[in-house]
């Protein structure tokens, strides 16, 4: 058996998040393709999506806990294969209940990196954790914005069915090499988190306050999912004399919002490392509910604004809620309390599906959805107000390591 490396384990843990992202992501422009195709009605094939986004959510739970009782690598090996071969498979499909399905594949096993990739980063980084996450986040950032700019470019040159199939064999074959790596002991699972624990009052965790910061977790998993799902159509429609309907430039101009809000985790990270995170995570709260007035009501370079404005925001506040759910979660449960974090917040995209949907059939756009995204933001950093001090705040503790890795 070989020495395991943090380097590898680092990479992996990177190419998981890039890859969740983009897959999550890759379907909002595909779909735009697949509207011309199949001269099929939008919000038709929205709702394809629908089953993924409930999978996403829902079997987070199930797959932290898998990670606790077994692995956390071999879990991410589960996930790399899954989604290349459902990916894969949604680029042959003839039908619309095809696609579902295979979209559905995407969704289960996609729904494996949140609550397995961000505890192994933890318990596996090297030095300040906010910035390991924060340099693991922007890998999930990048993958946001690359399935939307790689996505448009790729249709345009191989056709939607290519936008499925190249990314899922890459996907695949880094399965398949990671499967390798963990055989040969050149990855491991990393050490226990439940270690690094100060207090007696800090290993038991916080319940109350872990219960409470579910609800800006769900609403931040609304806000990401729904802006995410509906940018490529919103651009398309109001930025017309920037980027004439062409779905290269749409989805270029959507892959430059993500590409800019993914760095912000660089910002995040040094601020939650230096920082009270409390503080850190109610100014970041603050700024959304005034870029999602923006975002419903202009058209143009203001609504271009306001959207790489929304994902720096919503991106830089990744590392402190993150830390904070840590330090406030049981030491011996790390993957299941992440799994429920996951749980509310992708469980939001069905809801956030659903309303897009709702809205956009009953008034042909979004601004009625988005005005009500900002409002509920503003009641949102209320309730961040009353989440209580960190346990050992004044002390913040990195975990040890075996291999590294990053959020």
């Amino acid at each position: 058996m070989s020495t395991p490396s943090p380097k590898l384990a680092a990479g992996f843990s990177n190419a998981g998040h890039f890859l969740f992202h983009y897959f999550a992501a890759m379907y909002f422009t595909i779909v735009l393709a697949i509207e011309r195709d199949w001269q099929t009605p939008y919000e038709a094939l929205m709702q394809l999506w629908f089953p993924a986004a409930m999978l996403i959510g829902f079997c987070a739970l199930p797959a932290g806990r898998l990670a606790d009782r077994w692995s956390s690598p071999g879990m991410l090996v589960v996930m790399f294969l899954g989604m290349g071969l459902s990916t894969i498979l949604c680029g042959f499909v003839e039908t619309q209940t095809a696609l579902m399905i295979f979209l559905g594949g995407l969704g289960l096993f996609g729904a494996i990196y949140h609550p397995v990739g961000i505890p192994w980063v933890i318990k596996t980084s090297e030095g300040k954790t906010g910035m390991r996450l924060a340099f693991n986040g922007i890998f999930g950032g990048m993958g946001a914005a690359g399935a939307a700019m790689l996505t448009g470019w790729i249709i345009e040159i191989f056709g939607w069915r290519g936008a499925f199939v190249i990314p899922g064999v890459i996907c695949l074959s880094i399965g398949i090499a990671m499967f390798y790596a963990l055989r040969t002991g050149w990855i491991a699972e990393g050490a226990k988190v439940a270690a690094n624990r100060i207090s007696k009052a800090s290993a038991a965790g916080n319940l109350k306050a872990v219960a409470l910061m579910m609800i800006p977790m769900c609403m931040l998993g609304l806000i990401y999912n729904t802006v995410q799902n509906i940018m490529p159509k919103l651009f398309e429609e109001r930025m017309v004399d920037l980027l004439s309907g062409q779905i290269g430039l749409v989805g270029t101009a959507v892959g430059v919002v993500y590409g800019i809000g993914a760095t912000m985790q660089l910002v995040g990270g040094v601020l939650a490392d230096r920082y009270n995170l409390k503080r850190v995570y109610v100014l970041l709260w603050l700024f959304q509910a005034p870029l999602l007035f923006v975002l419903a009501e202009y058209s143009g370079i203001p609504l271009g604004l306001a959207a790489v404005l929304l994902a720096m925001a919503g991106t830089a506040i990744l590392p402190a809620e993150n830390m904070m759910l840590s330090r406030f979660a049981p030491a011996n449960h790390q993957g299941l309390v992440f799994g429920a974090k996951f749980v509310v917040s992708f469980g939001a995209g069905p809801v956030g599906l659903y309303l897009i949907t709702q809205v956009r059939h009953s008034t042909g756009e979004f601004t009625d959805l988005l005005l009500a995204y900002s409002v509920l933001a503003v009641l949102v950093t209320m309730v961040a107000l009353l989440l209580p001090r960190l346990p050992d705040e004044e002390t913040p503790v990195a975990p040890k390591m075996t291999p590294a890795a990053a959020e």
